[in-house]
């Protein structure tokens, strides 16, 4: 309310921004995961939230790739967030359209009970470009050749000037006059302007000339000429405003038009086309593609019907047409519809399309169906080849919300009555040709390259991701570019969950994190975890009839990081043991047998955790009475400042939500008082999560410090527009050992000596 609204006596009430902005608190659930997929988009991401939206978009279950079982385990701990990136092999991962993949296909014809016209195909599109008087003749069932010419003049303006050379003189102004051209400057005025002097024909067209969008010569009497650039119906050129130029050239004021049968001889549209074509040439229709590409059809049908461009000319060139001989034919199925996989992969190879009789009843149209594995997967009913319906088969089929999920259509621009144009009722074809484009797939397919983007960098644009995961491959290059991908390229935003090599014995996964991929101290934004896990057979049409799988834990484990984090405080905690269910695997019935032979995994016995654990491997385990669990929180490097998976975590996640949340102060005064306001903030940040259980203490003295001192922010940083803030944070450390002293009571007979 403004001051100068105080006028009577009253009680009024405003509402006043807070001194104080509060940081909110950045998701730090969310898993990002990459690898290979049934279907999907290549080379970019998608978020989905449950593992049915999964497979909307990427497909199901399938023996050549982790990422479905990696996210199927995700939600089913109870993760809530999952960005999904699929890679294929790229020969250069640079570039995401060198990919490998392939989409199969099928084209499906008409039944052919009908005879079919005499058709020339124009391959180029809308718009054409001839010049005036272009022409073509087409010859229809043999007769004598018939002529279709494209006719159109430039609008024009003649004056009558006299004599040279004109003397202009205006005193102390300049000669102008303005010019409206059409389609130039938004039809706007352009303004001539000519100084005083003395000028001879070239020197008077030259000012003339520098108009855009006609140009000016000289001809006998002496005559001046201007003509628009633009031949064609829709060219015209006026003297809008004579000023005291025209007085000395005498144009004509009234507006000048082109003429012809197009608009604009260098823009032709198809409807043009078709209307000359139609206009000229008898026993031929004109039929127009979505593309704007023109095609020529005889009326006649059958063997007897057929069409020939007598010569090439510029006309036929431009529409994309040649002189051979096109005939009809008596009954032949043609190519109608062609069905392609909606995504690269060889998932097609498993469809066939059936085309059966409408629901509704009509001749004019048909259902389609998607069958997958002889099961119909999609069914689009009622569906028809006209163009110009809402029901068009590929309006239906390739809408991007109702549409399929497996195939894309495209008409064939077949012509004739829409029955006979309609796929062949009763068929089933097969669709072939589907490549997952995973032949000679290597690391770099998987780390991905930032110019792509590609593989890890498709995340690149997501920043609310935090966990990265890239399930069931365990080689050195992927695990040391994940970490460095984590730590380096995103400055240290997300953590990664990494899979050891599957079929390790204790000795086997220590060499590999120490000596193999050297993965010990390389980075504490990620951890490994050992070994692999056994769930229930959750597809047998796919991994057959055993009742269990083995499959890489880090989907699982990454699902539990999130459940964790939506508790309060969770992302604090470490993701281990059976306490609160921190650490306890939903839905792990086992880990993979024993490398040796034998009936119990190492990984249940004490002293084998012993070998691995001092290598920063973290073991999935089981103890009598308990069920299999995560037995560590270890990051990979010790020697950092937050060596643990909860430590590491929460203060990424800290980090994260202090730099979302103080960009509220970027261009603010550099002063005292900022820094004051900065303080407060962060202070009061850090101790709503003090509250959560972040820190050793409760006490925030002991918890936390925040530091904008003088010392940090002295003048010179002032003037550079830097504002510098120290933080401090106690964090909580995991018990992984607990120690039990256990002594013999001697107090009654120590009781009983000084008695």
């Amino acid at each position: 309310m403004a001051t100068t609204s105080l006028l009577a006596s009253k009680v009024v009430i405003l509402e006043e921004e807070p001194n104080i902005p509060a940081i909110a608190a950045v998701p730090s659930a969310v898993m990002q995961v990459t690898g290979i997929t049934e279907r999907g988009p290549i080379a970019d991401r998608t978020l989905t939230t449950s593992f049915d939206e999964y497979k909307t978009t990427y497909g199901g279950f399938i023996m050549n790739g982790e990422v479905p079982i990696a996210v199927y385990g995700f939600f089913m701990q109870g993760g809530s967030f999952a960005w999904i990136s699929r890679t294929v092999h790229f020969t250069d991962a640079s570039d995401p359209n060198t990919h490998t993949a392939a989409k199969g296909s099928v084209m499906l014809q008409t039944d052919g009970s009908a005879a079919s016209p005499a058709i020339i195909v124009g391959t180029e599109t809308e718009f054409f470009s001839v010049d005036p008087g272009d022409s073509m003749e087409i010859s229809v069932g043999g007769a004598a050749g018939q002529t279709a010419t494209v006719n159109a003049t430039a609008a024009s303006l003649l004056s009558v000037v006299g004599a040279f050379p004109i003397v202009v003189n205006e005193g102390a102004g300049s000669a102008v006059m303005q010019i409206r051209i059409d389609g130039v400057y938004g039809d706007n005025p352009q303004t001539v302007t000519v100084p005083n002097g003395s000028y001879s024909a070239d020197e008077m067209i030259a000012f003339l000339n520098e108009l855009i969008g006609a140009s000016a010569s000289v001809t006998a009497g002496p005559q001046i000429t201007m003509k628009t650039d633009r031949k064609g119906t829709n060219a015209g050129i006026q003297i809008t405003t004579a000023g005291t130029l025209n007085a000395y050239l005498n144009f004509p004021t009234t507006k000048s038009s082109g003429t012809g049968n197009v608009g604009d001889v260098y823009r032709i549209t198809a409807l043009e086309i078709q209307a000359i074509i139609e206009a000229a040439v008898t026993g031929v229709t004109v039929v127009i593609s979505q593309t704007g590409a023109v095609s020529f059809v005889s009326t006649a049908t059958g063997a007897a019907a057929s069409l020939q461009i007598a010569v090439q000319t510029a006309l036929a060139t431009a529409l994309g047409m040649d002189i051979a001989l096109y005939e009809g034919s008596n009954a032949a199925p043609e190519n109608t519809l062609l069905v392609r996989g909606k995504t690269h992969g060889s998932y097609t190879d498993d469809i066939k399309i059936l085309v059966e009789n409408a629901t509704n009843g009509s001749q004019d149209y048909f259902d389609m169906k998607v069958v997958v594995d002889g099961v119909v997967i999609e069914t689009f009913p009622n569906v028809t080849m006209n163009t110009t319906s809402s029901d068009f088969v590929e309006k239906r089929v390739n809408d991007e919300n109702y549409g399929s999920n497996l195939v894309n259509v495209t008409d064939q621009g077949v012509v004739g009555t829409l029955y006979i144009r309609r796929p062949g009722l009763g068929l089933s074809a097969a669709m072939t040709g589907g490549d997952d484009g995973i032949t000679g797939i290597s690391d770099i397919d998987y780390i991905g390259n930032p110019a792509g983007p590609t593989g890890l960098y498709c995340f690149d644009r997501v920043s609310s991701g935090r966990i990265l995961i890239v399930p069931g491959v365990y080689t050195p290059g992927v695990h040391k570019g994940m970490l460095d991908y984590a730590e380096q390229w995103r400055n240290g935003s997300m953590f990664c969950v990494l899979d050891c090599p599957p079929g390790q014995t204790a000795v086997g996964v220590n060499n590999y994190v120490r000596t193999t991929a050297a993965l010990l101290e390389y980075s504490e934004f990620g951890a490994i975890y050992w070994p692999w896990i056994k769930i229930a057979n959750p597809q047998t049409s796919v991994f057959g009839t055993s009742s269990s799988i083995t499959v890489p834990p880090s989907g699982f484990i990454a699902g539990k990081y999130s459940a964790n984090d939506q508790k309060i405080g969770g992302v604090y905690e470490s993701p281990a043991g059976i306490g609160g269910g921190f650490g306890i695997l939903r839905g792990v019935i086992g880990v993979e047998d024993d490398p040796s032979g034998s009936s119990i995994h190492p990984v249940e016995d004490e002293k084998i955790r012993d070998l691995v654990y001092p290598n920063r491997i973290n073991p999935i385990t089981r103890m009598s009475g308990t069920p299999w669990h995560i037995d560590g929180g270890r990051t990979l490097k010790s020697t950092g400042p937050f060596p643990n998976i909860g430590e590491r975590r929460g203060v990424i996640f800290i980090e994260q939500s202090l730099k979302d949340g103080l960009i509220v102060f970027k261009h603010r005064f550099n002063n005292k008082e900022t820094r004051r306001q900065v303080k407060r903030v962060v202070t009061a940040f850090l101790t709503a999560e003090m509250n959560k259980g972040a820190f050793r203490s409760t006490d925030a003295s002991e918890a936390f410090f925040v530091d904008v001192s003088d010392q940090l922010n002295p003048t010179a940083n002032e003037f550079a527009g830097i504002l510098t803030l120290r933080v401090g944070l106690a964090t909580n450390k995991p018990t992984e050992y607990i120690v039990v002293l256990v002594t013999q009571d001697t107090r009654a007979y120590e009781t009983s000596l000084a008695a």
